[in-house]
């Protein structure tokens, strides 16, 4: 029989309600100990119903894959809840904190904006949020208007509004917030992209500012009240909180956002470990030499939950544990004939239920019935006819695993929920980018070819049961509804656009990297700079057609993007200072001409299938790829 409960989440639950003590803060010693405990989630990017989890279970000894329906809002919301309730009971002191990014990722977004994520967060007893960069995505008024209607604080310490006549007047937009805990003071401060006008919309008048020097600055003024036990929730992603770890006194728990990072171990369940660079709840030292600080982050697209527990002594952290915790259902599907996923027998749904139940970072998780009903009866009604709408159909002959699916990678080598594809980069990317191309010209624009940036393609173009759906594209694929644009540039600045935005995705920024269309090239990694692109040839028909030539340097050539990279943002800064004309906006959106380029293969009688990226990749020494390389076989 299946457990109920989050174990993962219960069985290391020292929580208590927000104005309760821990039993250990009694201390009469000179010592003052005190025990905290965080829940928290991060980029739950409009996931309000469960998304597919595979994971590898141990049945008869074996391996045994499975895939189940994962997260979602209610089973988050079943979650914190049951970790609320058991600080009541426990007498602990709790907090529950989001990291940032509920805007986006789901047709529930695109409909709804953020109302939907008011209603359901504000039901989740969440205490603070750090505001995402996709809070910004259509501009400052849908987060004005979520900041008004939530139960519970958005913070954002180097956030000045000062200067917007409308953001400045939000209350409920802060640097800092101070819990008391029966005399203990526990401070909570924000921190947002300080680069957040690159890769958003927020409103001109807003002014990001340093995130070192406004985290030491907020630490300093937060032990000036008299608070000495500090956490900072952010969003600026898992490498920036280290650097924050290492350049800020002061700092005692982040709680991290934006890196989609699932820290911790989970070779258990087949799935590796989260990250390379820290473990779950790792301690990073100071700069002073002697103060610690612990990071934790929670994945995304509300599939887990993270549970820390925390002691302090004299105000300094002294401990600091936990983990993560996949929320799942039962509904386990297997390929025993391995071609198609079917439910499992009487026999294995029993030992693969026994087998997730004695784990630590996965469960089996019921639904909040309030969320669920909320989201069926009042947000379901209105996509659904939208949604269902299949456009045609997707097939990849060189995927062994689902055929059914053009996988997507922002840099090649590194998997995100697909192959790692590290020579070739994105499936997807291909193709969205051959899809500006074909809708530009259809319309008489003469694009030469297309080049965009990964991480506006959001997901690896996946077809349901039926086919690929409308739904899908613009809920899934290319939810930011960026309008389609053309830059003029000349091949050697083309040549040095891809070498530049390439470089500052290893670096700085992993969703600048280009994907394209109609150009072929080696990115020679090992290569010095300023000869790392090879080989740049010009493909009018596309690379699978052939008939590529030797792109030239003092030729101008039109490029189709979409126009917020067109504007120079997200490292691509060469298309706002080397254009040889303005940008030309076209007046339509990626998705929609995604959804008429698929339509239009799907009355000639054709799939959208795996193309020719155009793409070698030849990696930098220093440059981590998967180890293993996951689907090698659909490396092509």
């Amino acid at each position: 029989m299946k457990k109920t409960l989050i174990k993962g989440l219960v069985a290391t639950a020292v929580v208590t309600a927000l104005t309760a003590c821990g039993s250990d803060n009694d201390d009469t010693s000179s010592v003052n100990k005190f025990d905290l405990t965080i829940a928290h989630i991060n980029d739950t990017h409009s996931s309000f119903d469960p998304t597919s989890f595979d994971f590898t279970a141990q049945v008869n000894s074996a391996d045994f894959a499975v895939r189940t329906s994962a997260g979602g809002y209610p089973r988050v919301a079943t979650a914190l809840k049951t970790a609320r309730a058991a600080a009541d009971d426990a007498d602990k002191p709790f907090l529950a904190l989001h990291g940032g990014d509920a805007f986006q990722g789901s047709l529930y977004f695109n409909v709804l904006k953020g109302a939907g994520n008011a209603t359901l967060l504000r039901e989740m007893g969440l205490d603070a949020m750090a505001i995402g960069n996709h809070e910004f995505d259509l501009g400052n008024e849908p987060l004005i208007e979520f900041a008004n209607k939530v139960n519970f604080p958005i913070l954002a310490a180097n956030l000045d509004t000062s200067a917007d006549s409308q953001m400045g007047d939000v209350t409920n937009i802060m640097p800092y917030m101070v819990k008391e805990f029966n005399g203990e003071q526990v401070g909570i401060f924000g921190l947002v992209l300080e680069d957040m006008e690159t890769i958003s919309s927020p409103g001109e008048d807003l002014v990001f500012n340093n995130e070192i020097e406004t985290a030491q600055a907020t630490v300093d003024t937060l032990k000036d009240l008299g608070v000495d036990k500090v956490i900072m929730v952010s969003h600026i992603g898992l490498d920036r909180d280290i650097l924050i770890a290492s350049n800020v006194n002061g700092v005692d728990v982040i709680v991290g956002g934006h890196s989609h990072t699932l820290l911790g171990d989970f070779t258990n369940i087949g799935n590796g470990n989260g990250s390379a660079t820290a473990g779950y709840a790792e301690m990073f030292t100071n700069p002073n030499g002697t103060t610690k600080t612990c990071i934790v982050q929670a994945g995304d697209v509300a599939q887990a939950v993270g549970q820390v527990d925390v002691s302090f002594e004299n105000g300094e952290i002294t401990a600091c544990e936990g983990n993560n915790t996949l929320l799942i259902d039962n509904d386990f599907q297997h390929k025993y004939d391995g071609d198609n996923r079917v439910v499992l027998t009487e026999a294995d749904q029993a030992s693969t239920e026994a087998f997730v139940n004695e784990q630590n970072n996965i469960a089996f998780t019921e639904e909040d019935a309030l969320l669920r009903n909320i989201i069926d009866i009042d947000y379901k009604p209105l996509i659904e006819e939208f949604e269902g709408k299949v456009i045609g159909q997707v097939f990849d002959a060189n995927d062994p695993t689902d055929s059914g699916m053009l996988d997507h990678v922002r840099q090649p080598g590194v998997a995100r929920k697909g192959a790692s594809l590290p020579v070739t980069g994105s499936e997807a990317g291909a193709q969205v980018a051959a899809s500006m191309v074909w809708k530009l010209n259809k319309q008489g624009y003469g694009v030469d070819m297309a080049i965009t940036n990964t991480g506006g393609v959001r997901n690896s173009i996946v077809a349901g049961p039926e086919g690929l759906t409308a739904g899908y594209v613009v809920g899934s694929l290319l939810y930011f509804n960026n309008e389609l644009a053309i830059v003029e540039l000349s091949g050697a600045d083309i040549t040095l656009l891809l070498e530049d935005t390439i470089n500052y995705s290893l670096t700085t920024s992993s969703g600048s990297f280009p994907t394209f269309a109609n150009i072929e090239f080696t990115f020679n990694g090992l290569a010095s700079v300023g000869e790392q692109i090879e080989s740049l040839n010009v493909c009018p028909d596309g690379v699978a057609v052939g008939s590529c030539t030797a792109i030239e340097d003092d030729t101008t050539y039109k490029i189709a993007t979409n126009a917020y990279i067109a504007g120079g943002k997200d490292g691509y800064e060469i298309f706002d200072t080397k254009k040889q004309s303005e940008v030309v906006l076209s007046g339509f959106i990626d998705n929609e001409s995604m959804i008429e380029y698929v339509e239009a293969l799907t009355t000639e009688g054709k799939k959208l299938v795996e193309i020719p990226t155009g793409l070698t990749f030849i990696a930098p020494a220093d440059f981590n790829i998967d180890d293993p390389i996951i689907k090698p076989e659909d490396n092509q």
